[in-house]
């Protein structure tokens, strides 16, 4: 995985104005391997990585993944990184039956991601593919989407932008405290809610989902919960 991401990140140059650059992995287990490999993630050394520990969520419903780790991409120079690193891929292969690593960026960067980790148990992970020549349309929607989030009260979600490695285009990830947090409706009234829509720059509050639909041919909607 990390040689890879490594080799990935001297290659090939930024090519966005993102913040950070980022790498992806999610993994599947082997049937009753699961646990092992649980253990395995929670007790790899991770600070031997120059950016630290990736940010760790179990899936809990509406995907295939067991595991996903995201990690800011820097280049592993010490011997002990190095062997860390080794050894977990070896006992990894012994324990997935899939494995996909993809490069990301994001205007959020990566001290952010991690502060706003810090009092998070619930994610909800949302990973879209484009329709041909709408790319840029969908970036636009996720962004503006965020805008109507924030202004009827609610957080908004973290934009990546897929760079390589994957057939999703853009995911966004929304971090919450718990279930309870994610499940409660944003406290305002339906003409507050218009009008936030319009705002943002939507026709109307049912274009956040009808344009959102038009940009689209895949879609996953993911929960996980934090890996402690």
């Amino acid at each position: 995985m990390k040689k890879l991401l490594i080799l990935a990140s001297l290659l090939f140059a930024p090519t966005s104005a993102m913040a950070d650059d980022f790498w992806i992995t999610q993994y599947r287990a082997t049937p009753g391997k699961f646990p092992t490999l649980l253990e395995l993630v929670k007790n790899t050394d991770w600070q031997v990585l120059p950016a630290g520990a990736p940010i760790m969520m179990r899936h809990s419903q509406g995907n295939h993944w067991d595991l996903m780790l995201l990690g800011k991409i820097a280049e592993c120079e010490t011997s002990k990184c190095r062997t860390t690193l080794d050894a977990f891929e070896q006992a990894v292969d012994q324990l997935v039956d899939f494995d996909l690593t993809f490069l990301a960026s994001s205007s959020t960067s990566w001290k952010e991601l991690k502060a706003k980790n810090e009092n998070t148990g619930l994610y909800h992970i949302e990973m879209f593919q484009a329709g041909a020549g709408k790319h840029a349309a969908l970036m636009r929607q996720r962004v503006i989407e965020n805008d109507f989030i924030k202004r009827i009260g609610q957080s908004p979600n973290e934009i990546f932008e897929v760079s390589i490695g994957s057939d999703f285009d853009i995911f966004t990830i929304g971090f919450y405290e718990n279930l309870q947090v994610y499940a409660t409706p944003a406290n305002v009234t339906q003409e507050q809610t218009e009008a936030a829509a319009k705002a943002a720059g939507f026709k109307n509050r049912a274009d956040v989902s009808f344009l959102l639909r038009e940009l689209i041919v895949g879609h996953q909607d993911t929960l996980a919960v934090k890996v402690k």
